[in-house]
């Protein structure tokens, strides 16, 4: 499965599930699309565990999940 949202920071905390697995070979499109979506949703020099607490899973869910699923 993907998880994302973990630190290993002073304030550790453990990633979220996002939902069912994906096979191996679409794990390149799954990063691409998280990795989209944070692109698009962040403020300046926002980290991306600051905009995953902020703007919450479901966005990285419908993009991920879209045209996977």
């Amino acid at each position: 499965g993907v998880s994302r949202g973990g630190s290993a920071s002073r304030d550790a905390s453990l990633g979220k599930i996002l939902g069912p697995s994906f096979a191996q070979e679409a794990m390149p499109d799954v990063i691409e699309k998280l990795i989209d979506v944070y692109v698009e949703k962040r403020t300046e020099d926002e980290r991306f565990i600051d905009t995953y607490q902020r703007i919450g899973i479901d966005p990285f869910k419908e993009r991920v999940y879209a045209a996977n699923h």
